[in-house]
């Protein structure tokens, strides 16, 4: 019998605590104001060393009965401290950033490196924000992206999450999250962050932006993104779709996989890389009044016609890795540092100069996987 008791004792205590977690959470809830995206500017109107940035927030309506589902606050302030401690003096509730989707940079932002070192320290450092909060460059003004309105889908931090997970499931991104980036440039010094803008009334995530050593150096647009992807990735690859004329015949095609195998070798100073790219395709379509897609000789034309694309392609964004950044973003010096750390050691003080005379060779092998026709 007093098991029975002990028992019941146990559970009402259980329940007790139940009710009281749940109270606890939801006048935390009321309490808060939980920060959905962030953007970050640079203050044109700071006349001092004051509010040199402009934090923009989204934050959605909570339990309000309100028709809104979020509302936008701004302030200049020098740093995301100071945006939280002056949230506090100016409202009853408490600004969070524990459910951070997305934080958006401004491009005008990545122009000093100090203070985005700064910042990505400051937010290394806070006990709430998630590591693996996604993270975009603005080209133009965080705070146009924050305030733009999508009419199905109100939450713009939200929005831009799901939107960066799809494109990293389908290849057409290589990094989005915090941690990612901040782990790129500690190691080598510099990585891609998906750029967003506003194009033809809508927001668009399409290429990147080039980071070296934490500046803004530059942008690569949707075809060179998805070149990198595929060559450090592998696997399926957020290319656009190839569409190509073989015997003033258009052929649409996409891509199904991609294997890349590498050679990698350090002969003193010396970098030689090569990389071995066997490339599946499928025909999306082709005029089929004019050719059949199964005829040998015309597979071998197009496949030809695809490789010299593709490799005229790589080759351009190569020389521009090489001679205008002078930095190795196809994962060439992270592959050194796993594998080949003793050789690498000689020349890791000097890579930028030995990656920029580096023999680097991409070879393309195109193979249709699949035809479009039955027989």
């Amino acid at each position: 019998m007093k098991y029975k008791i002990l028992a019941l004792v146990l559970i009402i205590i259980f329940m007790f605590s139940l009710v009281g977690c749940g109270i606890k959470d939801a006048v935390e809830i009321n309490k808060r104001e939980y920060i959905f995206a962030v953007g970050i500017d640079t203050n044109d109107n700071a006349t001092s060393e004051e509010d040199e940035y402009t934090f923009t927030a989204e934050i959605p309506v909570l339990n309000t009965g309100s028709q809104d589902k979020r509302f936008v606050i701004t302030q200049n302030c020098n740093d995301l401290t100071s945006f939280y401690y002056n949230n506090i003096l100016s409202t009853d509730k408490i600004a969070s950033d524990s459910m951070m989707q997305v934080i958006i940079i401004g491009e005008d932002v990545l122009k000093d490196k100090d203070t985005i070192k700064r910042m990505f320290d400051e937010i290394e450092r806070s006990p709430q924000i998630n590591r693996k909060v996604k993270i975009v460059v603005a080209k133009g003004k965080a705070s146009d992206i924050v305030n733009f309105e999508i009419a199905d889908n109100p939450l713009i931090g939200r929005y831009i999450s799901e939107f960066l997970i799809k494109l990293k499931k389908l290849s057409f991104q290589t990094t989005y999250s915090f941690d990612e980036v901040v782990l790129y440039l500690q190691n080598l010094g510099n990585a891609l962050i998906p750029a967003v803008e506003i194009k033809n009334d809508r927001l668009s995530i399409d290429g990147a932006a080039v980071i070296k050593k934490y500046e803004l150096i530059d942008y690569i647009n949707h075809d060179e993104n998805g070149i990198i992807s595929m060559l450090t990735k592998g696997a399926a690859t957020g290319m656009n779709d190839i569409n190509i004329k073989v015997d003033e015949i258009p052929v649409s095609l996409t891509y199904e996989n991609v294997v890349v195998s590498q050679d990698i070798n350090i002969k003193g100073e010396k970098l030689d890389a090569k990389l071995y790219v066997t490339v599946y395709l499928n025909i999306n379509s082709y005029d089929l009044t004019k050719t059949n897609s199964s005829d040998i000789d015309f597979e071998r034309k197009l496949c030809n016609e695809t490789n010299a694309l593709m490799s005229k392609y790589t080759k351009k964004l190569l020389q521009k890795m090489q001679e205008d950044y002078k930095m190795d973003i196809l994962g060439i010096q992270d592959d050194l540092m796993k594998f080949d750390k003793t050789d690498y050691d000689k020349i890791k003080d000097k890579y930028e100069e030995v990656f920029e005379s580096a023999n680097i060779n991409v070879y393309y092998n195109v193979k249709i996987n699949n035809s479009g026709m039955v027989k």
